[in-house]
């Protein structure tokens, strides 16, 4: 059941986007209603923040080079943040190197078909398994700059280790690596537990977000977010106009002050729609 924002009673000063499940459809692709609702929010001059778990160099196949022209980035889950279009600033939250290393290890042992990369900046990386970059971790634009060895990715000031489960649950492994790491690491779930993110615990979507932000004297609570799983539970408790669309897990749902119809529906298009349509 659809519960959208009522922009006649105030609008939002800046949109934050989750990407996976949310912004881009079921083919992890940006589809082309949305493109034209992002892109007529732009033309309104309201920042726009693509706030994904994904790192930047797979970016320009799943939403194309013209969005990220407009928008400010925050990716790999709050621990790189970049300004741009009308926001500045920067941000970067290195992972505890023992936690990175201890990550790598364990999940060697216990999960050992799982694939891993070390992440620096999220361009460079280091990989478990040298078949399938491209395919897996790169979309087919790696080259020998980006793929580094596991011992210079830890020279590196490294800020993730993202944990594939090629379609396999990796719970088990996540209740592992969250009794062994420290309290500075968080493992966070993502598709149904197939994916693990390990992050610093200081950083965050939001707290990113706050970041690009600042310069511009607009707070979170005037920001309009939008997403779906565990990695976007920030995103959503802490802005003031909250969304999650209809495929949402039930913890975001609960959580969002808002809800729109799903992914494959153009849930962030018809709310960006409606944005537009009161701001005009």
């Amino acid at each position: 059941m659809m519960n959208l924002p009522d922009f006649s009673i105030g609008t939002p000063s800046a949109v934050a986007l989750d990407l996976d499940e949310t912004t881009l459809n079921s083919n992890s692709r940006l589809g082309e209603r949305t493109r034209t609702a992002i892109h007529a929010v732009h033309r309104l001059n309201l920042p726009i923040i693509i706030a994904t778990s994904r790192p930047e160099r797979v970016l320009p196949t799943l939403v194309g080079d013209d969005i990220l022209q407009i928008t400010s980035l925050v990716q790999m889950n709050g621990t790189v943040a970049t300004g741009n279009a009308g926001l500045s600033g920067s941000q970067k939250h290195q992972i505890d190197l023992e936690d990175a290393l201890r990550s790598w290890n364990l999940t060697t042992a216990r999960a050992p078909w799982a694939r891993m990369t070390l992440e620096i900046d999220g361009i460079r990386f280091a990989v478990n398994h040298d078949d399938d970059i491209n395919e897996l971790w790169a979309f087919n634009t790696a080259t020998p700059t980006m793929v580094v060895s596991l011992e210079e990715a830890m020279q590196s000031a490294p800020v993730k280790v993202s944990i594939n489960g090629l379609d396999r649950n990796l719970e088990e492994l996540a209740g592992i690596l969250e009794s062994q790491l420290s309290d500075e690491t968080v493992v966070f779930r993502a598709a149904n537990e197939r994916f693990l993110n390990v992050v610093p615990k200081r950083a965050s979507k939001s707290g990113a977000i706050e970041v690009l932000l600042d310069n511009a004297g607009i707070s979170l609570s005037d920001v309009l977010s939008f997403g779906d799983d565990h990695v976007d539970i920030d995103l959503i408790r802490d802005c003031g106009w909250s969304v999650a669309v209809d495929n949402a897990i039930p913890e975001i749902k609960s959580m969002a002050r808002y809800q729109t119809t799903s992914n494959d529906d153009h849930g962030v298009a018809i709310v960006l729609e409606r944005l537009v349509a009161a701001l005009t």
